[in-house]
């Protein structure tokens, strides 16, 4: 998908950051609201590593949640940062 965006955009060497996606653990049947969360987790981790203009934010397990499927404001607004910081890193010219 990356790939694809950066072609649209005429520019090979786009930074990317991910967030890397977590689980509240709060599903009424088996407390795991993303079945498949740790598959998207390695391909998120495999993409940040392949690619040199790719970060990863990694902090969101431990993010506190507003719902199952939701991080609260607090854990928005660090998220935020913490883009911000990881795009920094990258040294965007």
């Amino acid at each position: 998908m990356m790939d694809l965006l950066r072609a649209s955009l005429l520019t090979d060497d786009l930074p990317v950051v991910i967030g890397k996606i977590s689980d509240s653990w709060n599903d009424d049947k088996d407390g795991k609201v993303w079945d498949y969360g740790e598959l998207v987790q390695y391909a998120q981790e495999k993409y940040a590593k392949t690619d040199k203009n790719a970060a990863i934010v990694r902090t969101t397990r431990y993010y506190k949640y507003s719902d199952p499927w939701q991080y609260d404001t607090n854990s928005y607004i660090d998220f935020g940062k913490q883009f911000a910081d990881q795009i920094y890193k990258l040294d965007v010219k």
